[in-house]
């Protein structure tokens, strides 16, 4: 019960992040970090896949009211959490998966968060310009806005999960 509550408020506090800070944060047209990925990167591993793909269904579509974005958070959010139990498998640790174990770095390192969330990242991103662009003649310079909206989102994420795990 008490982790439903946490992953309820980190569902809206990590939308009003994205909608009330860093969608403003105007740096360059290159830069566009989405912190909703940690609700995504930190959702336990044993929520049923139904509850995956509604929760990021959620969260994608609520983003997209505020961004004007009609379904193209929606759909990457979605494509993601589709693709997260394929991730986790293809970085599954040599002796498994605990139970009990949440995706944090406290429980399996930060070499392993490191690679699982890069991947649930890029994936991300790269999915979200390709739409927003509705093109691949500019592939190039949807490789260059993913390569940048990651890493400055990836510090987000790092910054959220050394956060999130003293809680």
């Amino acid at each position: 019960m008490v982790e439903i509550v946490k992953n309820i408020l980190r569902f809206i506090v990590l939308i009003l992040l994205q909608v009330l800070v860093f969608n403003r944060i105007e740096i360059s047209e290159y830069l566009n970090p989405m912190v909703i990925v940690f609700f995504l990167i930190a959702l336990p591993f044993n929520t049923p896949k139904w509850l995956l793909l509604v929760s990021a269904f959620a969260l994608g579509i609520t983003v997209d009211v505020f961004m004007n974005t009609p379904g193209i958070l929606s759909f990457t959010a979605v494509l993601v959490a589709y693709l997260r139990p394929l991730i986790l498998q293809f970085i599954q640790p040599r002796d498994g998966y605990s139970i009990g174990d949440l995706p944090r770095a406290v429980d399996l390192g930060w070499s392993w968060m490191i690679q699982y969330s890069f991947f649930i990242t890029i994936i991300f991103h790269l999915v979200y310009f390709i739409i927003l662009a509705y093109s691949q003649d500019n592939f190039l310079v949807i490789l260059w806005k993913t390569i940048i909206s990651s890493i400055f989102t990836l510090f987000f994420v790092f910054v959220l999960q050394i956060f999130s795990t003293k809680n």
